[in-house]
């Protein structure tokens, strides 16, 4: 992943990130939406493959996956963006941090206000720490019923290619 171009968001362009933020129904975001009441920098890097990083004050907030835009753990770690949580055990962990997708049976438990589709922060059950960002495969009804197959396609994960580059970018 490279840098192809970065640019300071201006309000016309902060409005329109906002704007698509509210598409999201499942997407809380904290200091975006307080943006007209406190000055924030929202800085945007475009990648050779034409996706596209936001940081708030330093720290990955978003980053676009095709034309959705997913949360950066970062953001989910700090508590400045929230998504409903699926939570596994701990067994799961590893594969999860390695880009595994979300298998039924390691889910301990799931917010039942999430819908095929969805976006969901995966959180390991022992230190309550977010690990991935996925896209629910099926209902919290149905993982609960089946305790097999995937239930969540992981799309970002503590340890892949964005996690790096903001971690890169946050530090210098």
């Amino acid at each position: 992943m490279r840098i192809k171009h970065r640019t300071q968001l201006r309000t016309k362009e902060l409005r329109q990130l906002l704007e698509k933020l509210e598409e999201q129904p499942s997407l809380i975001h904290r200091v975006l939406r307080d943006s007209s009441s406190r000055k924030v920098s929202v800085e945007r890097f475009i990648l050779e493959d034409k996706s596209q990083l936001y940081f708030v004050d330093g720290e990955l907030w978003l980053f676009t996956l095709q034309t959705q835009l997913i949360p950066g753990l970062p953001a989910l770690i700090a508590d400045n963006v929230q998504l409903p949580q699926v939570v596994v055990d701990m067994g799961a962990v590893p594969h999860i941090a390695n880009g595994a997708d979300v298998m039924a049976p390691g889910i301990v438990s799931v917010n039942n206000q999430l819908e095929v589709g969805n976006l969901s922060v995966v959180i390991d059950q022992k230190n309550r720490v977010p690990i991935a960002v996925g896209r629910m495969l099926l209902s919290p009804e149905g993982i609960l019923a089946s305790k097999k197959g995937r239930a969540l396609e992981t799309l970002h994960y503590v340890g892949d290619q964005v996690w790096k580059l903001a971690k890169e970018l946050s530090e210098g």
